[in-house]
């Protein structure tokens, strides 16, 4: 019997993955990024794969990404709806179902809405019209609208669709078929990392799910639920990362 343990196999199974949300983790403000860059890097050199899951459309965040300068191995874009590699070859795209496209924009009252628009694959300001769509972003006046809205709509569709509110009073709707926490499992197919390895982090509704399936922490200003799911919580991505490596 041959008991040679193959070494490529030892040491991919032992690189590490971490997935960052963007706004109000990796970013925070310029100083915070910086520190946070510099960590990414050590853990980079360390062949550990690092991902940004976003709720930002692909043109937001790279707007971003190049005012930033900052590495990155794969992105997860429109909470789930889309994943990338650094090099922007597309892994997985996941659309809303086109059958239920407007009777979720009559349920959206766009009338009280302060702005709105939708994304694709890789557009990013769509109108309504438009075929595959991957997110629908509304925006309202108060939180209490949008947190009104966004229970509505999930009450309603949810046999096809995930609902969030997110910050600045707007709801961000995509497929139910896809999810931050389901993004990463579909990376986890095609990289040999144990499901042990994977660190992640965030702070709002949509970054509830992966931290509960995988090694999950809150930033100290996240909402409650996802505190109450967090192993810990931490002021900075870049402590994380120190705690990690």
């Amino acid at each position: 019997m041959n008991n040679t343990i193959d070494k490529k196999t030892i040491k991919e199974s032992s690189k590490k993955i971490l997935v960052s949300d963007y706004d109000q983790t990796f970013y925070l403000n310029d100083e915070d990024i910086k520190r946070n860059k510099k960590a990414v890097n050590s853990f980079r050199k360390k062949e550990n794969i690092f991902v940004i899951a976003t709720g930002r459309s692909y043109f937001d965040f790279y707007n971003k990404a190049n005012l930033y300068n900052f590495d990155y191995d794969y992105v997860i874009i429109n909470h789930g709806a889309t994943i990338l590699d650094k090099d922007d070859n597309i892994y997985y795209n996941f659309s809303i179902n086109d059958k239920i496209i407007s009777s979720i924009k009559e349920n959206l009252r766009l009338d009280k809405s302060v702005k709105f628009y939708c994304c694709s694959k890789l557009e990013s300001r769509v109108d309504f019209n438009y075929s595959e769509l991957t997110k629908i972003y509304v925006k309202y006046n108060t939180k209490e609208e949008a947190m009104e809205i966004n229970k509505i709509i999930n009450n309603k569709f949810s046999d096809y669709i995930n609902s969030y509110y997110v910050t600045e009073n707007a709801v961000e709707i995509i497929s139910n078929e896809t999810s931050k926490s389901n993004a990463i499992k579909l990376l986890l197919a095609k990289l040999n990392v144990a499901k042990e390895n994977v660190y992640t982090i965030g702070d709002g509704y949509s970054d509830i799910e992966m931290i509960k399936d995988f090694n999950g922490y809150a930033m100290i200003n996240s909402v409650d639920e996802l505190k109450r799911v967090a192993k810990n919580e931490y002021e900075s991505v870049s402590e994380l990362i120190n705690k990690i490596i």
